[in-house]
């Protein structure tokens, strides 16, 4: 292994959480790295020396895409709630108690009371959110074309995040070549190479553009529709995948709005009036915000400020003490007519606009027990009464 250390400069101190974030898709011949903000520089170990100037040009040019300042990173807190916290390591609790089994690489599953949490939340949405906007429950596949994928952009924003899916090429004899590969040495990534089909399909990233491509053509009436959804996503993020606050496979609960400017507007403010509301009953440690996507494309400064500077997007994001960082767990996205336009989707003749809220349920969980702890009964008073109503007792924790 070798070490070596690139400067960091000219770099706001909004973006270096961003650039550590991309830092994980920089090269394959990183094997560890880290960013250090007090001597503004990443410390990088690679698997020899013949590498190491190839991958300091790759960390180069990503420190070059976070030092542009197009906009400038607008921040605006509406909400926050503080107080001290206990320092925990809550994920390692949950594993030891059988509350989350780690099943591969930000992979999981959930049991016991994180698994009745979840119902929880789940249920909180439907009894407050999917009431008060009427919206109409869809199901939708876990997959999704790799075209409607690139009509909504994500390939130009998003590249580095797509599990695609492919299946062994239809022929026999390899078919036959794969499986006997199988039987003599077990699996192995190698067996499939040069046996599988082109990718048409990948995993569904995000729950809302199913919504949209389903509503392609469509010509609304009225104010426009509402519509809810939830849905196992995927997104690769690489080293990042870490405990329960960045999955690979995790789920995603929306609430979207498609229709006139004003209904999608006037629902995106009440609908963060209520998940304040919601973070002071639960007594949740945090703050809703402006915030931006992890663009990693070369014009990430460009969407990134922009998008900040229209308040297109806002989290509620709560604080993980043990890990000193703050998480998204709720977002609010204005989409205007990007998606009105790109499925043609219409209002008295003009493109739609749309919007949508989502909840990513593995990080409320997450962020709960890294707040209050695993004992139920001293979480906050509201918290405790809501979870009692809904499961009618308690789980023993025992396995």
């Amino acid at each position: 292994m070798v070490k070596f250390t690139v400067p960091v400069a000219g770099v706001d101190k909004e973006y270096l959480t961003q650039l550590e974030y991309a830092l994980a898709f920089a090269s394959e011949d990183i094997q560890t790295y880290a960013l250090k903000e007090k001597e503004l520089q990443i410390e990088v170990e690679v698997s020899s020396e013949k590498v190491v100037e190839s991958t300091r040009q790759k960390i180069q040019e990503l420190i070059q895409r976070y030092q542009q300042r197009e906009f400038g990173m607008l921040k605006n807190v509406q909400f926050k709630q503080e107080r001290e916290l206990p320092v925990f390591d809550a994920w390692q609790q949950l594993v030891d108690r059988k509350w989350v089994g780690q099943i591969g690489e930000g992979h999981v599953i959930l049991r016991g009371v994180a698994a009745q949490l979840m119902q929880l939340i789940d249920a909180k949405v439907d009894r407050i959110f999917v009431t008060a906007f009427d919206a109409e429950r869809e199901v939708y596949p876990s997959t999704i074309r790799c075209t409607t994928l690139d009509r909504c952009k994500h390939f130009t924003s998003f590249p580095e995040h797509i599990d695609f899916v492919a299946h062994l090429r239809r022929d026999l004899d390899v078919i036959n070549g794969f499986t006997q590969d199988c039987r003599e040495k077990g699996w192995a990534s190698a067996n499939t190479r040069g046996r599988m089909s082109d990718s048409e399909y990948a995993i569904s990233p995000s729950c809302c553009y199913h919504c949209y491509e389903g509503m392609e053509g469509w010509k609304l009436e009225g104010q426009g529709r509402c519509t809810t959804m939830i849905l196992g996503c995927h997104r690769y993020e690489g080293a990042n995948h870490k405990t329960l606050s960045r999955l690979n496979a995790f789920t995603m609960r929306e609430v979207v709005w498609v229709g006139h400017p004003r209904f999608v507007i006037t629902a995106r403010a009440k609908a963060e009036e209520m998940i304040m509301q919601w973070a002071k009953d639960w007594e949740l440690v945090g703050t809703f915000e402006t915030a931006n996507d992890m663009f990693f494309t070369e014009d990430y400064a460009v969407k990134a400020s922009f998008q900040r500077q229209q308040q297109a997007k806002k989290e509620l994001r709560l604080r993980i003490p043990f890990e000193n960082q703050d998480i998204s767990v709720f977002s609010s996205n204005f989409h205007a007519q990007t998606f009105g336009k790109a499925f043609n989707i219409t209002l008295g003749e003009k493109p739609a606009t749309s919007g949508c809220i989502g909840w990513g349920y593995e990080r409320w969980v997450y962020a709960i027990f890294s707040q209050f702890g695993l004992d139920t009964s001293k979480w906050p008073q509201k918290l405790q009464e809501e979870f009692k109503a809904h499961h009618g007792r308690q789980f023993d924790g025992k396995y």
